[in-house]
Order: C-alpha cells, then structure tokens, then sequence
C-alpha cells in the first residue's frame, strides 16, 4: 500500500465517523440558510502571475514543517504579501489539519479559501462549505469519472468552486471536458511524493482549454515562478516554501 492508498483508507474511516455524528441531512438543513457565492476563481483570473498560499503545518514527504504553527499570523502574513487566495490543509492523519484551522483563519481574512483534502464522499463537499470553504479540491487520482461529475455538480449548487487536480496526461484527458472548473497539476507524485516541476509544463503544452491552469508543488524560488510564466503558467499553488519563509 502506498502513502496515497494509506490516506485514502483513513480518510473513510474518519468521513464515517463524521456522519455519525452529523448526518448530511442536519448539515444540508444548516446550509439552507446561506447562500454565499464564492470568489476563488474569480481572484485568480485575468492576473498576470497569482499565488495560491497553502497553510500546513505537516505533510508526508516534509515531516513537520512548522514547529510554531500559528494559521491565523500565517494567513495574515500572506494576505499582506499580496496572495489572491489561500489553501489550507484540514487532512488530519497525516498533514496534520483540521477543520477548526479552516475556521478560524476565515475569521480573520478577506481571500478566498481552497479546503485542501481528500475528497472521497460527497459528505465532504456539503461538509466544505459549512466550514467556510470556497473552493474544493478533487484528485483525479483517487475518483472515478462517474465520481468527479457527480461531485462537481453538487458543489456547484452550493456555490462552491472546484479545482480539479491532475498527475499526468491520461488524467488531464480525463477531466478536459470540465468547462467551468481550475486544473491544477501537482509536480509531487502522490504515490512516491517525487517532485518533479517540468511535469506542469509538459501537461501545459498538452493542454488546449480555457480554464485556469495552476502549478502545485515543487515551487521553490522565484526563478521557479518565472520559468513557469515563461511557459504560460500565472497561477501557482506554494506551501512548503512559503510556510518555511523561503521564497521571498
């Protein structure tokens, strides 16, 4: 079993208690009463470079990347250095996240939030939108075709943005005909978390749509953004890099 496969297993388990405890019926009833539009993909168009700052206090490949780790002064942080929007772990087992993070940086910032998990039920997506969320991240990788149009109407209807999140050309190919979604391609393979930053760039040259393409992973310099600017990618998702102070 891979790191991915491990993830994926923990994370049922944790959706199944979670519905024990609220159902989606109890959290579609408070949803209900809110109507609010997100503005995640509207922040991110028409820009001629956009980051997306991740908020994470650990992951699989880094270990802990942040011994001192204050979402709040980090989300405020990146607010003021000009980020368009902010992405913030709330896997638990291994990126050490939660909910409660998400919360309560969305109390104290005025840009938009992916909620980046795992989503492998669509509890998660009514789920995401309860906590504040504005967009939602869907992995290819771990979903079936079926899985991700179905997931990408229901988030749709509670005004939820989605970027869907490709590894290769098969899974591009697979979600091309998503008009009103982000792709993003994650340089790190989930599988042996090996990164590898020419991977958006060769997906990018592959990719004829209009929608917003984003680079994730592997960004560690400045030099890193401009070489993928020079390849017609603006938008980039950084986390490590950003969480360590190193790249600006």
């Amino acid at each position: 079993m891979n790191i991915l496969d491990e993830i994926v297993s923990k994370k049922r388990i944790r959706v199944s208690k979670a519905k024990s405890i609220v159902s989606i019926e109890d959290i579609q009833n408070q949803l209900a009463k809110s109507s609010s539009q997100s503005n995640f993909k509207k922040n991110l168009e028409n820009q001629a470079q956009a980051i997306i700052a991740e908020i994470k206090k650990a992951s699989p490949s880094a270990g802990i990347i942040a011994e001192d780790f204050n979402p709040i002064l980090k989300a405020q942080e990146y607010e003021k250095m000009g980020a368009r929007a902010l992405s913030i772990l709330t896997e638990e087992d291994f990126f050490q996240g939660s909910n409660k993070v998400l919360q309560d940086v969305k109390k104290v910032t005025n840009l938009p939030i992916l909620r980046k998990d795992f989503i492998i039920d669509d509890y998660q997506i009514y789920e995401s939108k309860l906590i504040g969320a504005d967009c939602i991240l869907l992995i290819t990788s771990i979903l079936s075709d079926s899985q991700i149009e179905e997931y990408v109407s229901k988030a749709e209807a509670i005004n939820l943005d989605v970027l869907i999140e490709v590894h290769d050309e098969e899974e591009l190919a697979r979600v091309s005909r998503f008009h009103n979604v982000l792709i993003g391609v994650n340089n790190r393979n989930l599988k042996t978390f090996e990164v590898d930053l020419m991977n958006a760039v060769r997906l990018r040259k592959n990719y004829d749509g209009n929608q917003i393409f984003i680079a994730e992973s592997g960004i560690k310099s400045s030099a890193d953004i401009e070489y993928l600017v020079s390849n017609d990618i603006n938008v980039f998702l950084i986390g490590e890099s950003l969480m360590r102070g190193n790249l600006f």
